[in-house]
């Protein structure tokens, strides 16, 4: 489904590069060293393209960014403020400026898959921008988010 979508909306572009599916291993490596279990939609769709090297990030993407937001930005904020607006995240798309694309970490750890946000890393702040994974691709792809 996602490798179908996505192949549509890249056709004739040389930046975005569909990859091979993301072992389950991976899938559950990443999941781990973030500390929230990935939405199903998310699986599904590393499943089948683990990234595109431009929008959608590979497992092991997800992990670097995660990594880096921990060790950057724990320093500037405080505990309590930086779990709230940086670490309770699931961080999967960028836009390529700093930005995030990601599902809600709810206060009891579970992770919230019934909105897409975008996190923008200047005010840490986020929004909604789609209702789902496909809703968000397709939106990127078109250019409306």
């Amino acid at each position: 489904m996602y490798r179908e979508l996505i192949g549509k909306l890249i056709d004739g572009h040389n930046w975005a590069m569909l990859q091979e599916p993301c072992p389950e291993k991976e899938i559950r490596k990443a999941e781990k060293y973030v500390g929230f279990t990935f939405p199903e939609e998310l699986k599904a769709l590393l499943r089948e393209t683990n990234g595109d090297h431009w929008f959608l990030l590979s497992a092991d993407e997800i992990v670097a960014q995660v990594k880096r937001n921990r060790e950057i930005l724990a320093e500037y904020l405080e505990p309590d403020e930086f779990e709230e607006k940086v670490n309770r995240f699931v961080y999967f798309a960028s836009n390529g400026c700093g930005d995030y694309y990601c599902y809600r970490v709810l206060p009891n750890g579970e992770t919230d898959a019934s909105a897409i946000y975008i996190w923008e890393h200047e005010l840490f702040e986020v929004r909604e921008v789609a209702k789902d994974i496909p809703d968000l691709i397709i939106k990127y792809y078109n250019n409306e988010v």
